[in-house]
This record gives structure tokens, C-alpha cells and sequence, in this order.
């Protein structure tokens, strides 16, 4: 059986409109942008896209913080991903120990799990996680659980989940529904890519 660590945001919560509206709110922009212009920040690595709305690098830690107590409050109104719960609750079916590494907080992800009836499933929530410290988490959670890299799984939805995994030496899915491109994704090389949740068990049945 594998050991399973996901992403939260955009890979098990449809939580992208919620965050950009939180972000026009902790920004202070007088524009929201428009439908086009997040497609096209969708096709770009987080640090390409932070800058290309002019956020200097230096505020990203306190925006994220901030985000944590905003989204906080609107978690209610947050759903999973058509088929997601689904997944997991196959997967942990099957035996698969499975968790959950985010930077939002664990209080944010526990209560979203207990809404949507999947907060059994996973073993522990790491939550909190620097935007830049996917790496050193997952050296962390596998460490802590006896992991071996030849049974553990990362899932994300971004380019720095991809990278994150490569550099803890562990086998990374990137799945299609959540923040960056399928093109983006595809370009950075994951271990496989999953357009739907029922893909997840599909490539790891065959991997």
C-alpha cells in the first residue's frame, strides 16, 4: 500500500475564486481581474505571477497569514472538487495511509473535512507550510512516518508541488483541476498527470 500526501487548496477544495477575492481584499486592488487575466496567471509558476501583479516577494509570507483568518471565515462556503471525496474515500478503502500538507492552517482544513464527511480518511493534516518549504515538509512527513520514497505520493495542483516533490525524492501527480494549467504543469515534468480524481486511482494502480 502507499503512503499519500496532498495538496489542499485547488486539489481537494475548489477554493481559486475564494482565494483571488481574498487577495483583491489584502491587496487593495480597485479592479478585480478579469476572466482572461487569471487564465493567464494560471499558466504561470506562483513567484512569475506574484510579480507580474507587482507583490514584492518580501510581502507574500504576510498576505498568506492574513489569507489563513480570511479563509477561515468563508470555509463554509468552500466545496470539494467534483469526485474528489470520492477518491480519497476509495483510496483509503484500499489501505492507502493518506494525509494532507497546505499552507493554509490545520484549523481551516480539519473543519473543511468534517463538512464534506472525509476527516477519517487521513492519518494527520500539516498544515501552516511556507510557501517555499514543500521540500523540507515532505523530508519532514516522511521521516516522522517511515515512509519509504518507493511507496510515497505527493499530489498537488501547482509547479512548486512538483518541484517540492522532486526535491524530497518522492513521486509527485499533478492534477489539472486546481490553480496552474495543464500545459504548465505538463512542461515541469511530474510523475503523471490526472485530469479527473478517477485518474488518481487509475495511476496509481498502474505505477
Amino acid at each position: 500500500m502507499a503512503a499519500i500526501i496532498f495538496d489542499f487548496d485547488g486539489t481537494i477544495a475548489d477554493s481559486f475564486e475564494t482565494l483571488v477575492g481574498i487577495f483583491h481584499d489584502l491587496t487593495s486592488r480597485e479592479r478585480h481581474l478579469s476572466p482572461e487575466a487569471i487564465e493567464r496567471l494560471r499558466g504561470m509558476p506562483l513567484h512569475s505571477a506574484a510579480g507580474e501583479l507587482g507583490i514584492r516577494p518580501w510581502r507574500m509570507p504576510f498576505l498568506v497569514m492574513r489569507g489563513r483568518r480570511r479563509i477561515g471565515k468563508k470555509i463554509g462556503q468552500i466545496k470539494a472538487h467534483p469526485g474528489v471525496s470520492d477518491a480519497i474515500r476509495r483510496l483509503h478503502a484500499e489501505g492507502h495511509q493518506l494525509f494532507i500538507m497546505s499552507s493554509n492552517s490545520e484549523k481551516n482544513i480539519s473543519t473543511f473535512l468534517k463538512q464534506h464527511h472525509i476527516s477519517k480518511e487521513f492519518v494527520r493534516i500539516y498544515g501552516s507550510v511556507g510557501l517555499l518549504s514543500k521540500a523540507r515538509v515532505l523530508r519532514k512527513i516522511r521521516r516522522q512516518n517511515r515512509l519509504g520514497s518507493d511507496t510515497c505520493w505527493y499530489i498537488g495542483d501547482e509547479v512548486r508541488d512538483i518541484e517540492g516533490a522532486r526535491l524530497a525524492g518522492i513521486r509527485m501527480i499533478a492534477v489539472t483541476w486546481g490553480f496552474n494549467t495543464a500545459k504548465l504543469l505538463e512542461a515541469h515534468k511530474p510523475t503523471a498527470t490526472a485530469d479527473k480524481p478517477e485518474d488518481l486511482i487509475r495511476i496509481l494502480e498502474e505505477l
